[in-house]
Protein backbone atom coordinates (compact mmCIF):
# COMPACT_ATOMS: atom_id res chain seq x y z
CA UNK A 1 0.00 0.00 0.00
CA UNK A 2 1.20 3.39 -0.85
CA UNK A 3 0.39 6.76 -0.20
CA UNK A 4 -0.48 9.98 -2.32
CA UNK A 5 2.45 11.99 -3.35
CA UNK A 6 0.71 15.09 -4.07
CA UNK A 7 3.55 16.78 -6.26
CA UNK A 8 6.11 15.23 -3.82
CA UNK A 9 9.41 16.89 -2.92
CA UNK A 10 10.80 19.46 -0.79
CA UNK A 11 9.99 23.01 -2.04
CA UNK A 12 12.48 25.27 -3.04
CA UNK A 13 12.90 29.07 -1.36
CA UNK A 14 10.54 31.19 -3.02
CA UNK A 15 12.12 33.14 -5.74
CA UNK A 16 11.17 36.97 -6.53
CA UNK A 17 10.00 37.98 -9.19
CA UNK A 18 12.56 37.81 -11.87
CA UNK A 19 12.06 41.50 -12.65
CA UNK A 20 13.77 42.21 -9.52
CA UNK A 21 16.36 44.94 -10.39
CA UNK A 22 19.65 43.48 -9.13
CA UNK A 23 21.27 46.03 -10.33
CA UNK A 24 20.05 48.43 -7.36
CA UNK A 25 20.66 45.89 -4.46
CA UNK A 26 22.24 47.37 -1.72
CA UNK A 27 22.30 45.48 1.41
CA UNK A 28 24.09 46.91 5.00
CA UNK A 29 24.19 44.16 7.63
CA UNK A 30 26.50 42.30 9.64
CA UNK A 31 28.50 38.89 9.19
CA UNK A 32 26.53 35.69 10.39
CA UNK A 33 28.17 33.30 11.90
CA UNK A 34 31.20 35.60 11.45
CA UNK A 35 34.63 33.30 11.77
CA UNK A 36 36.99 34.81 14.28
CA UNK A 37 40.88 34.05 12.88
CA UNK A 38 39.50 35.71 9.20
CA UNK A 39 37.56 38.72 10.70
CA UNK A 40 40.77 39.46 12.85
CA UNK A 41 42.71 40.07 9.64
CA UNK A 42 40.06 42.54 8.17
CA UNK A 43 40.40 46.34 7.80
CA UNK A 44 37.27 48.69 7.29
CA UNK A 45 37.54 48.99 3.29
CA UNK A 46 38.63 45.51 2.36
CA UNK A 47 36.12 43.64 0.05
CA UNK A 48 34.64 40.11 0.30
CA UNK A 49 33.45 37.93 -2.25
CA UNK A 50 29.80 37.16 -2.44
CA UNK A 51 28.95 33.65 -3.47
CA UNK A 52 26.35 30.98 -3.08
CA UNK A 53 27.17 27.05 -2.35
CA UNK A 54 24.02 25.70 -4.17
CA UNK A 55 21.20 27.73 -5.71
CA UNK A 56 19.41 26.76 -2.23
CA UNK A 57 22.48 29.09 -0.47
CA UNK A 58 24.40 29.28 1.81
CA UNK A 59 25.40 32.94 0.75
CA UNK A 60 28.97 33.32 1.86
CA UNK A 61 31.82 36.38 2.06
CA UNK A 62 35.08 34.80 1.33
CA UNK A 63 38.39 37.11 2.04
CA UNK A 64 40.62 37.94 -0.83
CA UNK A 65 42.34 34.42 0.20
CA UNK A 66 39.69 32.44 -0.21
CA UNK A 67 39.32 31.93 3.63
CA UNK A 68 35.36 32.23 4.73
CA UNK A 69 34.63 35.14 6.84
CA UNK A 70 31.08 34.59 7.34
CA UNK A 71 27.63 33.96 5.80
CA UNK A 72 25.12 36.57 4.61
CA UNK A 73 21.83 36.30 6.65
CA UNK A 74 19.28 39.90 5.61
CA UNK A 75 15.83 40.30 4.83
CA UNK A 76 17.03 40.84 1.44
CA UNK A 77 18.64 37.49 0.93
CA UNK A 78 16.30 35.60 -0.77
CA UNK A 79 16.17 38.78 -3.51
CA UNK A 80 20.29 37.76 -3.25
CA UNK A 81 20.11 34.59 -3.89
CA UNK A 82 17.86 35.18 -6.82
CA UNK A 83 20.19 37.68 -8.09
CA UNK A 84 23.52 35.65 -7.67
CA UNK A 85 21.44 32.78 -9.33
CA UNK A 86 20.38 34.79 -12.38
CA UNK A 87 24.53 36.38 -12.98
CA UNK A 88 24.65 39.25 -11.26
CA UNK A 89 27.98 39.68 -9.51
CA UNK A 90 27.95 40.78 -5.58
CA UNK A 91 31.26 42.24 -3.29
CA UNK A 92 30.91 43.13 0.06
CA UNK A 93 32.93 46.01 1.51
CA UNK A 94 33.46 46.34 5.38
CA UNK A 95 32.34 49.14 6.66
CA UNK A 96 33.40 48.37 10.69
CA UNK A 97 34.76 45.91 12.76
CA UNK A 98 33.91 45.56 16.49
CA UNK A 99 34.94 42.99 18.99
CA UNK A 100 33.95 39.89 16.91
CA UNK A 101 31.43 41.68 14.70
CA UNK A 102 32.23 42.76 11.07
CA UNK A 103 29.34 45.22 9.52
CA UNK A 104 29.27 45.04 5.91
CA UNK A 105 27.93 46.70 2.86
CA UNK A 106 26.74 44.20 -0.36
CA UNK A 107 26.78 45.93 -3.46
CA UNK A 108 26.74 44.63 -7.82
CA UNK A 109 29.86 44.61 -9.38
Amino acid sequence: MSGSSGGGGIPSINRPNQNENCEGLIINTNLASPQPEVVSSLNQGDFLEITIASDQGPIQAFDAEGNLAGNIISREQVKLLNCIISGTEYTAEVISISGGQCKIQIRPI
